[in-house]
C-alpha cells in the first residue's frame, strides 16, 4: 500500500510546480513531461492557494456562521459572494502590482532564488505548524487584526462585507502568499502585455472558487456550518502540512532552476 501512495504524492506535490524542465525523474514513476500550459499551472496554483489558505476560509466561515445563527439563509449568500467578490479585487490588484513591479526590476533569476528562499522558509513554517501548532511564529492573521474582522462580520451588511474582504486580504496575504509569488515569476518570464492580465484574472477565479463553492453549500444546507468548522479544525494542521510541502517542493525547484 505504502508504495502505491507515496509516488502518488510525489506527483501531487511535483507536477503542478515543474514548468521550463521537458521531463523529470519521479522515484518509481520514472520520467514525466513538465511542459505544462500556463492556463493549467494558474488553475492548479490558484486553486491550492485558495483550498489551503486558512485566513480566508476561516473568516468565511465565521461570516456564514454567524449570519446563520441570525436565520438569514439569502443574506449569507449575499454577504459571502461579497467578501468573495472583494477578496478577488484585492488579490488581483495585489498580484498585478507585483508582476509590475517584477518588469520594471528584472533580474528575474535573482528574484526567483530569493522568491524561492523565501517560499522554503515559508513551507518550513508550515510543516513547523504541523507538529507544534500556536507555537512560535505562525502564517496567520495577526492578532490585532482579529478585534475589526469581528466587528464587521457582526456588522452583517453588504458594506460591511466589502470592508471585510478588503481587511482580509491585505493581513492575509502572509497566509499563502508563496502561491502567487511562484505564478508571478512565472508570468514574468513566459508572458507579456494584456495576456498578463487575462491569466492574473484566470488564477484568481480558481483562488476564490473554494470561498464560492463554500457559500453555496452552506447556502443549500447540504452542509452544516458548525460542522464544516469542526473538520475544518479538526484537519488544518494536515492542511497546513500539505501547503508546506507543497511550497518547500516548489521553492526548492526555483532555487535550483527547475522552474
Amino acid at each position: 500500500m505504502k508504495v502505491k501512495i507515496i509516488p502518488i504524492i510525489l506527483t501531487l506535490l511535483i507536477l503542478p510546480s515543474i514548468v521550463y524542465a521537458e521531463t523529470i525523474e519521479i522515484p518509481i514513476i520514472g520520467e514525466i513531461s513538465t511542459e505544462l500550459p500556463i492556463a493549467l499551472i494558474g488553475a492548479i496554483l490558484g486553486f491550492i492557494d485558495g483550498g489551503f489558505n486558512p485566513c480566508a476560509l476561516s473568516v468565511l466561515f465565521f461570516l456564514i456562521a454567524y449570519l446563520m445563527a441570525l436565520g438569514s439563509r439569502k443574506k449569507s449568500l449575499t454577504i459571502g459572494l461579497t467578501y468573495s467578490l472583494m477578496v478577488f479585487i484585492v488579490y488581483f490588484l495585489f498580484m498585478y502590482g507585483i508582476l509590475n513591479v517584477l518588469s520594471i526590476i528584472g533580474y528575474l533569476e535573482l528574484v526567483k532564488t530569493v522568491a524561492g528562499v523565501i517560499i522554503i522558509l515559508a513551507g518550513i513554517i508550515q510543516i513547523k505548524d504541523f507538529f507544534f501548532y500556536g507555537k512560535g511564529f505562525s502564517l496567520e492573521i495577526p492578532k490585532f487584526a482579529k478585534p475589526t474582522i469581528e466587528k464587521l462580520i457582526k456588522a452583517a451588511t453588504v458594506p460591511s462585507a466589502i470592508l471585510l474582504g478588503l481587511f482580509v486580504s491585505i493581513v492575509e496575504i502572509p497566509c499563502a502568499g508563496a502561491f502567487p509569488f511562484i505564478y508571478l515569476t512565472i508570468l514574468a518570464e513566459r508572458v507579456s502585455g494584456m495576456m498578463n492580465i487575462v491569466y492574473l484574472l484566470w488564477y484568481n477565479l480558481f483562488f476564490v472558487a473554494p470561498l464560492i463553492i463554500l457559500t453555496f453549500i452552506f447556502y443549500q444546507g447540504i452542509v452544516q456550518v458548525e460542522k464544516a468548522e469542526k473538520t475544518r479544525l479538526k484537519i488544518r494542521k494536515y492542511m497546513r502540512l500539505i501547503a508546506g510541502l507543497i511550497m518547500l517542493t516548489l521553492g526548492l525547484f526555483m532555487v535550483f532552476r527547475v522552474i
